[in-house]
């Protein structure tokens, strides 16, 4: 463990070592640009008090500035979501269409004699009460329809 320890210190000294050399080498070779830092490229500082009204009038400019701004966006931003909520329920009452006219189709019912006039998908914007209305009206269809099924059924068995 010992000699393992002082291999590892001898490795250290002679990075440490050609590490020096290393700043030494470019200590030499960067003379001459130390001057063009130094003289040429130094910019000066210079610190302004600037009064407590001065910052508190450039904050509210700036929030002046960019809140109507951040109000237009926000505005966009919930009627662009509106009308995204609007076509996406839009488009889901339209697979439940289709998903209900597949499956009265598979179910035996004739696709050719089933009247298909009523039920025309038409994409439109509508609100949010209006699809919901929509779908009550769908639910009580299939009730009315589910009813007169069953009267049909009953009235052949007589």
């Amino acid at each position: 463990m010992a000699e393992s320890l002082a291999q590892c210190v001898d490795s250290l000294e002679l990075s440490v070592q050609c590490l020096e050399k290393t700043v030494g080498r470019l200590n030499n070779e960067s003379q001459s640009s130390n001057y063009l830092t130094t003289g040429l490229l130094q910019s000066r500082r210079v610190f302004e008090l600037v009064p407590e009204y001065d910052v508190q009038r450039a904050k509210l400019d700036l929030i002046e500035e960019v809140e109507p701004l951040i109000k237009n966006l926000n505005s966009k931003l919930v009627k662009n979501l509106s009308k995204l909520e609007r076509e996406r329920d839009n488009l889901q009452q339209t697979l439940e269409l289709n998903a209900l006219r597949l499956k009265n189709r598979f179910n035996g019912e004739d696709f050719r004699e089933a009247d298909m006039s009523s039920d025309l998908v038409i994409m439109t914007s509508s609100t949010s009460e209006e699809l919901e209305q929509l779908k009550q009206l769908k639910v009580q269809k299939t009730e009315l329809l589910e009813s007169i099924r069953l009267l049909r059924d009953t009235m052949k068995n007589e």
